[in-house]
């Protein structure tokens, strides 16, 4: 359906027959979303701080309770996907259990704090791949000019039909994965099954250090794990579709952490680790590939890195573009950027936009002079987790609110003991994350800057309450259409 045919008047009811199209199986799913949490980039970027910042050796364990977590809010998340209707993902939750007010908050909330996630991935590929050129050819490249190309390579991907963005996704996911599980071996068969130490998982090691801030940094591993009810429209059979790869994604995103961080906490010894990670925070996965696999696996590492990242930016650019896409579709943004593609049957409007919104914000911070690494993707990435975690925390409310409701289905595990479970969770993790704010930052006005990135989180919901509240008294029907939101 074209563009023109998806467009209605200002104050008309939104048209429900324009849609996204595609044939997505779980396969496809579970790589996209396997994808965005990067599980190469969490070993070499992410894994450090859990160690180093957490309660050390325990990483593993910290892994094992955010999987918990996830798997908690996964049980009432998947138990209200059935009523669940379109691309919205946890702002349809929300709206469906709190109203379309806090619907909407929550909507522009999630898509500004994708959107923060996706630039500062987005300066970070563009210094990596800066760094790659420089160490295998030579060649010093201007690391913006790296991102600037990056953007137009993923706003192509992200023009063109789904089943592109997959294949790419998938190829990048199994190279990545391959690579990690290799490592993981090795230091098994070096070590043995009796040289696996358990360790990490006794309490001394649990209740050392800070394991708040390890869990927490463990849970901002799972990120973009909501996008298989993000596709939901253009999946095949949804109703037994979306469930299998919600859980799938979840167990298989788990289980590769748990196994990994063990393996490189032992791999590099129980006793140096967490000294280890402190002086090796950006390299520390890399020199453990070269001591169980050589130099040549290095290498390869690195290269994968890229490809890792691209990947990540690639799933969370078609992330954010499908926020854009429904809001648009119910009037609440522009309705052009409902536009859906005659022959790729992609949002192609939205994924324009969002290029080019990407490039607006990065040439911005480009001229300010901030850092790609240290103030780019360190602000950003947690100015997007902040706002990712008191979504969670919502839908967890949500599913109980609505299920107390309507009572459509009487599973107690289902509708509200395991997702009050996730929301206890949530929310610890939350008050952490808030509390330890300026120490994450670091650097000198840290604390400007954490009260800078609370506003802009907090502003996002307020920015999206506002915009229901005057949709509700201007244009009535409208309001009464967002209820197809949900």
């Amino acid at each position: 359906m074209s563009e023109s045919q998806t467009a209605t008047t200002l104050g008309n009811v939104p048209d429900q027959t324009a849609g996204l199209r595609g044939s997505l199986g779980i396969t496809s799913i579970v790589l996209m979303v396997v994808a965005t949490a990067a599980p190469l980039t969490v070993m070499v970027a992410n894994t450090p701080l859990i160690i180093s910042m957490g309660n050390g050796i325990a990483a593993p364990f910290d892994a094992a309770v955010a999987t918990l977590i996830m798997l908690l809010f996964t049980v009432g998340f998947v138990a209200m996907s059935k009523y669940i209707g379109n691309a919205g993902a946890f702002y349809a939750y929300i709206q469906k259990g709190l109203g379309r007010t806090f619907g909407l908050g929550s909507a522009t909330m999630a898509m500004t704090s994708y959107f923060f996630i996706l630039v500062a991935l987005e300066a970070y590929i563009g210094y990596a791949l800066a760094e790659l050129l420089l160490n295998f050819a030579g060649i010093q490249v201007p690391w913006w000019l790296l991102s600037l190309g990056t953007i137009a390579v993923v706003g192509f991907l992200g023009y063109r039909h789904i089943e592109l963005s997959s294949r790419f996704l998938g190829l990048a996911l199994i190279l990545e994965i391959a690579i990690v599980l290799a490592v993981d071996l090795a230091i098994v068969l070096e070590h043995g099954p009796s040289g696996m130490d358990l360790a990490p998982f006794s309490l001394a090691a649990i209740t050392s250090g800070s394991p708040g801030l390890g869990i927490m940094f463990a849970i901002y591993c799972f990120i973009g794990f909501e996008a298989t009810v993000i596709y939901r429209e253009e999946a095949r059979d949804p109703e037994r579709t979306i469930p299998r790869a919600t859980y799938t994604a979840v167990l298989i995103v788990g289980s590769f952490y748990v196994i990994s961080m063990w393996c490189e906490v032992v791999g590099i010894g129980i006793d140096d680790v967490l000294q280890f990670a402190s002086d090796h925070p950006g390299d520390m996965y890399l020199i453990l590939t070269e001591n169980y696999l050589g130099k040549a696996s290095q290498d390869l590492l690195q290269v994968l890195l890229v490809t890792s990242l691209f990947a990540c930016v690639l799933a969370i650019h078609n992330i954010v573009v499908r926020y854009q896409y429904v809001l648009g579709r119910y009037g609440v943004l522009d309705r052009r950027l409902a536009g859906v593609h005659p022959r790729h049957g992609s949002p192609h409007v939205s994924s324009l936009v969002q290029t080019i919104s990407s490039y607006l914000l990065l040439l911005a911070l480009i001229a300010i002079g901030l850092d790609p690494v240290t103030e780019m993707y360190a602000w950003g990435a947690t100015a997007g987790t902040l706002g990712y975690m008191a979504i969670l925390a919502l839908t967890c409310i949500s599913v109980i609110v609505f299920f107390r409701r309507h009572r459509e289905d009487s599973r107690l595990w289902n509708t509200c003991l395991a997702p009050a479970g996730g929301l206890l969770g949530l929310l610890t993790c939350l008050w952490i994350a808030i509390a330890n704010l300026p120490a994450l930052i670091g650097g000198e006005g840290a604390q400007g800057i954490a009260w800078a990135i609370g506003l802009v989180v907090i502003g996002s919901f307020i920015v999206g309450f506002v915009m229901a509240q005057r949709i509700k008294r201007q244009f009535p029907a409208r309001f009464e259409a967002l209820r197809a939101l949900a």
